[in-house]
């Protein structure tokens, strides 16, 4: 391989990995928020 070559791969690399980064930490986030409520939620509709 070139160097041309290897430098886009590394990049490609990198890039791929900053998305599993980013899109992570975006999922846990969203399941947080979301686990947070649910508790409320079911005790506000439970009967007296």
């Amino acid at each position: 391989m070139n160097d041309a070559s290897q430098l886009a791969t590394a990049m490609i690399a990198l890039t791929f990995t900053a998305m599993l980064l980013i899109t992570g930490q975006w999922f846990v986030d969203y399941r947080l928020q979301h686990e947070a409520r649910a508790p409320l939620t079911a005790m506000t509709t439970l009967p007296p």
